[in-house]
């Protein structure tokens, strides 16, 4: 009993997963951590480039009174790039998601989020499904596929004012002027979050200082904190959310409030703590987990170290022990324990916690981070590289369930190959009479409040 805690009371760690799937949450919380003001402002509107989040825009432009594809394009795509422009605008960006067979997580997302009915998009004349748009049409990959390929191809045809307009369209770009574009193509990136940057730093590097962002994703302000000095611009704004819940976020300023390092460590805090490819700690939302960065200053050192060389994590490292010691700091500010089996045993044993209320074990732990390396160091750290290098996934966190990628969560059994019983009483030291594990026939346990020195184990050999 005395290694109960090193597991897990069941096959799937209750911290990190929600029936076998990630454990999701509010990722766009970071914005309130990272003190993102609300509301407009019209410096954003002076950028001379303009990039758009175009899986986001399909979602807030719905096709109004449009029939076909070919008048959904013209009728609502092409009126809603149009005003995201302005008199300063000299460039727009249209950044499309991209899923290919190979390195693509994607099919785990979807399993969480449901899957609508094939429609094919055909040519221009196929009409336009508007019922159920965002809960049935875009929900199914194959439609999406169709619709950005043929939005893609069409507004390459346009002229938009004489301004210069590219479009990504599978791996490659097009555009409606010469433009060149050896930097932007072939591009294998499978999300629009990192080739969004890797656009960025083209047009910084043909000249432009000013860039205004559009997008829902918070992943997308993340990236664009952390990479915002190498980009070399003087501002980057990013418009976050539609409706009444839009606003312009300077990420020029972000960036300077956090400091170099804590800007560069910043995506992988985000996806430490809950991301689309990693799990949210149960109860332990963005606010809580910043809260605690803020109380362990060398978590820092480590999500910078580990951005740059994420071969330097191993289960002994003093990197897994500053994680261990921040993921028990999110569940109890005043549990000194340092690693999170002892952790599990204190706050189970001492305090009013439940089996479902402590973080995971180290073997669990060990898994989650290693999910959050794949995505921060590796897709997220090659955003403004063309080409990413992505390694085998069995290596980081998951394992393959016939032809789909699952969570590896944790290379050990649960608890029930280390105990026969997982009854645990509350009593403080007699338990006698009315004790449950005493009438239930068993001996007390670490388990257990008293932690097994009672009256119910008097006669045991130590």
């Amino acid at each position: 009993m005395t290694d109960f805690f090193r597991f897990e009371n069941q096959r799937e760690p209750l911290s990190l997963a929600d029936r076998g799937s990630l454990r999701s949450g509010t990722k766009s919380n970071i914005l309130q951590c990272l003190n993102a003001p609300t509301g407009c402002t019209a410096s954003a509107k002076q950028a001379t480039v303009v990039v758009l989040d175009m899986a986001a825009v399909i979602h807030m432009v719905r096709p109004t009174t449009a029939k076909t594809s070919s008048e959904y394009v013209l009728l609502n795509i092409i009126p809603f790039l149009e005003a995201q422009m302005t008199d300063s605008t000299q460039r727009i960006d249209a950044v499309w998601d991209n899923y290919p067979e190979e390195n693509n997580l994607k099919a785990l997302r979807q399993q969480r989020r449901g899957n609508g009915p094939r429609t094919k998009v055909g040519d221009d004349s196929t009409p336009i499904p508007k019922h159920e748009w965002n809960s049935g049409f875009l929900k199914n990959e194959e439609n999406k596929k169709d619709l950005f390929s043929f939005i893609s191809t069409q507004i390459s045809k346009t002229d938009m004012g004489g301004k210069l307009l590219l479009t990504t369209h599978f791996k490659t770009v097009l555009s409606n002027k010469h433009c060149d574009l050896t930097k932007l193509q072939p591009c294998n990136h499978s999300e629009a979050d990192t080739r969004i940057l890797l656009h960025l730093a083209h047009a910084a590097e043909q000249g432009h200082t000013t860039a205004y962002v559009r997008t829902v994703d918070s992943d997308v302000v993340v990236l664009s904190i952390r990479f915002f000095k190498m980009l070399g611009l003087s501002e980057l704004w990013v418009g976050f959310g539609s409706g009444k819940k839009y606003r312009d976020i300077p990420v020029h300023t972000i960036y300077s409030d956090l400091g170099p390092s804590k800007s560069l460590a910043l995506p992988l805090f985000h996806s430490l703590t809950g991301c689309d490819t990693t799990s949210q700690f149960l109860g332990c939302g963005k606010k809580t987990a910043w809260a605690a960065w803020t109380s362990i200053p060398d978590l820092t050192d480590t999500l910078v170290a580990l951005t740059h060389n994420p071969d330097l994590f191993s289960l002994e490292s003093v990197h897994m022990q500053r994680i261990e010691r921040f993921v028990i700091l999110m569940y109890s500010k005043e549990c000194g324990a340092a690693g999170v089996n002892e952790a599990r045993h204190r706050l189970l044993t001492t305090g009013s916690r439940s089996l479902e209320s402590i973080p995971p074990t180290q073997a669990a732990l060990f898994q989650h981070v290693k999910r959050a390396l794949l995505q921060a160091s590796f897709y997220w750290s090659q955003a403004t590289s063309v080409q990413q290098e992505i390694p085998d996934f069995s290596e980081w966190g998951w394992h393959k369930d016939g032809t789909a990628w699952q969570p590896l969560w944790t290379t050990l059994s649960d608890a029930s190959a280390a105990c026969d019983i997982l009854l645990h009483c509350s009593c403080l030291k007699a338990c006698t009479g009315r004790c449950k594990c005493n009438r239930t026939g068993v001996r007390c346990t670490v388990l257990c409040k008293c932690e097994g020195g009672c009256l119910n184990n008097e006669g045991d050999s130590q």
